[in-house]
């Protein structure tokens, strides 16, 4: 759910998204605060909290005698920065950043996945179990797809509390709206219950087969790799790169103009 918008978040979005697709480049120096502001219509104050948010974030560095630079978000940025990309309304991440987001889920799910079940007691695999018996439920009552899959990435989240991994939890926590928003799409482009049923049938082979864990997280990985086909496929003919529906709107309140220093 995207957090409450106050101006100075708004502000932080916007130049966020400007970063996030290149408007503002790694190198590149800010406008001058004055002219920032009458470019987007907003106070001063506000717009320093924004910058604020934006240095803590390590994405941009106040020089003397230079302004504001921008920095290379690929080498600086953190977890919050990619909370806030996933945040920030009408930014489409474009297909490059979710392919490589979709490379990332199939090495790490299968060996999280399998450790947790691994680990899994009785009440905690009876949950599992009633996880997919809601996602199939939904299904049946007609609900659309984004509900589905807010319940799949709720048993996701379940499954790596079970790690008790605070970085892995809070990764997650970070990539909640993308893990949804890729499983959307996934059930979209497949047969949904026949996945959900092939996928539930999986970990009851973990739960049930003794084998190495090497083995089973192969045959996770494998499986994973053969059901993202087309969504691989799909995600392939998006954009590439980044990009935004939407445009900045300033406030509707008249904002004085700042004054020189």
């Amino acid at each position: 759910m995207s957090r409450e918008q106050n101006l100075p978040d708004r502000i932080a979005d916007e130049l966020i998204a400007r970063i996030f697709t290149g408007d503002y480049a790694p190198g590149d120096r800010l406008p001058a605060e004055r002219t920032l502001c009458e470019q987007l219509g907003v106070d001063r104050t506000s717009l320093r909290m924004a910058l604020r948010q934006l240095s803590r974030m390590n994405l941009i560095e106040a020089r003397r005698g230079s302004g504001i630079t921008v920095l290379d978000y690929r080498t600086h940025a953190g977890i919050d920065f990619l909370a806030a990309v996933l945040d920030v309304p009408g930014l489409h991440l474009g297909g490059r950043f979710l392919l490589e987001a979709l490379s990332h889920w199939e090495r790490a799910v299968p060996s999280f996945s399998i450790a947790a079940l691994q680990r899994a007691t009785p009440a905690q695999r009876d949950a599992l179990r009633a996880s997919y018996d809601a996602q199939l439920a939904a299904l049946d009552a007609g609900e659309d797809l984004a509900h589905v899959a807010a319940i799949v990435v709720d048993m996701q989240d379940r499954i790596i509390e079970w790690l008790s991994d605070v970085t892995l939890r809070l990764l997650a926590n970070s990539t909640r709206a993308l893990r949804a928003e890729l499983t959307r799409i996934h059930l979209s482009l497949n047969d949904a219950r026949e996945q959900i049923e092939h996928e539930r049938a999986l970990f009851e082979m973990a739960f049930a087969v003794q084998a190495p864990i090497d083995q089973l997280r192969a045959a996770h990985a494998a499986y994973l790799e053969q059901q993202h086909v087309a969504l691989r496929a799909h995600l392939s003919r998006l954009p590439p790169q980044p990009h935004r529906t939407t445009r900045w709107e300033p406030p509707n309140k008249s904002i004085p103009r700042t004054r020189k220093s």
